[in-house]
């Protein structure tokens, strides 16, 4: 059973997505927004630099510099502790293979983000995620 809120950091190029996530989270205390970023390179170089690391990243797949599948994999490697979630339009099964392979918890279509928040917390709450 949770009692403080999950640290989550966020990872898309889209302006959009960014402002619409940081919103849905403002308005809810299950989460804690550590930070947003613009593709995977960023994410990485953040985490390196940051004195507590989120609990859950959630990651776009199509990003400049370092997209989300191979920045699943170098994060995976390198710092463990964090749940990945895919967050992606692509319906490209390989590639949703690919990513859960190098780390990935779960994928998420782009089409419901609320529900995405809402399925992040009840695994976390739950320490389920092993299950999903």
């Amino acid at each position: 059973m949770r009692n403080h809120p999950i640290k989550l950091a966020f990872t898309d190029d889209s302006i959009f997505q960014q402002n619409m996530i940081q919103l849905l989270i403002e308005r809810d205390t299950v989460f804690d927004l550590f930070f947003i970023c613009g593709d995977g390179l960023d994410l990485i170089k953040r985490l390196e630099f940051e004195d507590e690391l989120p609990e859950v990243c959630i990651i776009d797949f199509h990003m400049p510099n370092m997209g989300g599948v191979a920045a699943a994999s170098e994060i995976s490697a390198r710092f463990p502790s964090i749940k990945l979630f895919g967050y992606t339009a692509s319906t490209d099964f390989c590639e949703i293979k690919e990513f859960k392979r190098n780390g990935g918890v779960h994928v998420f279509p782009k089409t419901n983000p609320t529900s995405m928040l809402e399925k992040i917390n009840s695994w976390t709450y739950n320490d389920d995620l092993c299950q999903v």
